[in-house]
Order: C-alpha cells, then structure tokens, then sequence
C-alpha cells in the first residue's frame, strides 16, 4: 500500500485491499475487493491472473484510454473472468497511486457485472465499493474460489512475457509489464507497456536497468503518468514517456514500434533525446 500521506490513516472496509501495482498481487491473497493504481488495459492471461488470486472486483486507472482504448481494454478481459471491474478517470487518481484511487477515484468506465450491483459512471470508488459490499454476493463467493482456484493450481498462468530484438548493435528487452523483469534483466535497455508512474519506476529501479521507455498514460492528475522519470533520473537511469495515443499501454511492441517521445529525464536530455522523436530513433542515442 502507498504511504504518501504520512500520518494520514484512513479505515477500509473488510475484504478490501490497496495495491499500487498489479505486479504485487500474491496468489495467496484473501480479499475480494482489489483497489489498484494500475492501468486498466491488458489481456485475457493477466485478467485471469487476477481472478485466480481470489479478487472479485477491481478498480483500476484508465490510463487516459489512449490509442484504440488500450487503457480500458482490461474490462472486457475482466468481465469474460467475471471479475467486477471499473476504471477511474486518469484526472481524479493518479496513476500507481492506490491509495488516490480510494480516496479521490471517480468511475469513467464499467462493466456490465458493475451496472448490475448498481455501479454508475460518475460514482466516487468508495460509493462502488459500498454498492458491491451492499450486494453481498460477491464477497460471499470468496470461500468457494479459494477452493476452486486450488483446484486450478495445475494450470498454471505464464504471464511474464518478454523478448529481446536488437536496434543498432544494442540488445533491446521489450515487455508488456515492467513488472515482468527479473534480476537477469539487469543493464537492459528496456521498452515497456507499462505507464511511467512511481510505482512503474520503482520496478525498473529493483531491477537497474540502463534506460527505460514507458507510456504516459494520458499523463493524468498531479502528472503521475510520467512522475517516475525524476525518480529514476536520481538513481542514474535515462527514462522517458511516449505519448498514449501513440502506442497502446501494455504493449511494449506498439511502444517500441510507435510510440513517440512525449517526456524525458534529464538523463536521457544529455543524450540528446527529446520530444517527439521515436523511440526506435531514441535508443540510438542510449
């Protein structure tokens, strides 16, 4: 959970829980309601990763919705696992941030599983969040997944994907998820579908990579979508943003392919990359 607010504590309802990252969700998790500052894209494998981790409804960022709605393709994913899903509009919350989308998150976009439960576009997430507890059989349905997804343990979910391709002479790592490196990627130029928040940075930060390109998910509320770039540009990494609606969050191909620069660190300034250049170009100058 994010602490940013030292000394503000706030009460949050039985069986919810505050993650800023997706990439943080256990398998052993218990509580049904998932509110997180992650984007609201992905596919089918990670909506399944998290219902497999016993979530039963989630609230996520819509990462400004971007290029052919990537920020919100999620939803779909979500409501084929019936998991309850709902995005917040990138300017209420910011982005990585989950304790914002608790306490300021207002609802741009749900699914069908959230109208039924009557879930409104407009709705603060705490109201959501008071709907879903009212309609109690969500939660109640908790005790019987765990039993379920024991059962599922055999088929396991593979969702940390990653390739490597080379752009003159240099070994490029492209990945839908910062959260999908490992230690073996420490010192990869690493181009990822992931947006550029803190939660984002500190991932890359862990892992030491030598430059990083992120999406700036629409930017959003207090400029968290590209806040990580100060961050790494302290811990000595070149980092920068492309902008959302030119390459799909959670698709680090269509990043590296098209994505145009939107934000860069000091770092990556000394390198002579700025904006508007793209990122194929960009790496050049790593």
């Amino acid at each position: 959970m994010n602490d940013r607010h030292a000394g503000h504590k706030m009460e949050y309802p039985e069986g919810v829980v505050l993650l800023d990252s997706l990439g943080d969700l256990q398998p052993g998790n218990t509580s049904p309601i998932l509110v997180c500052g992650s984007h609201c894209g992905g596919n089918r494998d990670l909506a399944e990763h998290v219902r497999s981790c016993h979530v039963k409804a989630v609230f996520l960022n819509n990462a400004g919705v971007g290029k052919n709605r990537a920020g919100i393709r999620g939803l779909t994913h979500y409501e084929a696992e019936n998991v309850l899903a709902c995005a917040v509009d990138n300017y209420s919350a910011e982005i990585g941030i989950a304790c914002d989308t608790y306490e300021s998150g207002i609802i741009s976009h749900t699914t069908s599983q959230a109208e039924s439960v009557g879930i409104q576009i407009g709705d603060s997430v705490q109201d959501a969040i008071a709907k879903i507890i009212t309609h109690r059989s969500l939660t109640q349905q908790n005790a019987a997944s765990v039993s379920l997804d024991k059962e599922e343990k055999n088929h396991k979910i593979s969702i940390k994907k990653q390739t490597q391709t080379h752009i003159g002479g240099l070994c490029i790592t492209v990945t839908d998820s910062i959260t999908f490196l490992n230690e073996s990627n420490s010192g990869d130029i690493v181009v990822c579908g992931s947006h550029g928040g803190l939660s984002a940075g500190k991932y890359a930060m862990k892992y030491r990579v030598k430059a990083v390109f992120f999406n700036d998910a629409g930017i959003g509320k207090n400029d968290a979508g590209v806040k990580s770039l100060a961050f790494l540009n302290d811990g000595g990494i070149p980092a920068c943003t492309v902008d959302c609606m030119s390459a799909e969050i959670f698709n680090g191909q269509d990043v590296l392919d098209n994505g145009i620069i939107s934000v860069c660190n000091q770092l990556a300034k000394h390198r002579n990359i700025k904006k508007e250049l793209m990122v194929k170009e960009a790496i050049k100058h790593i």
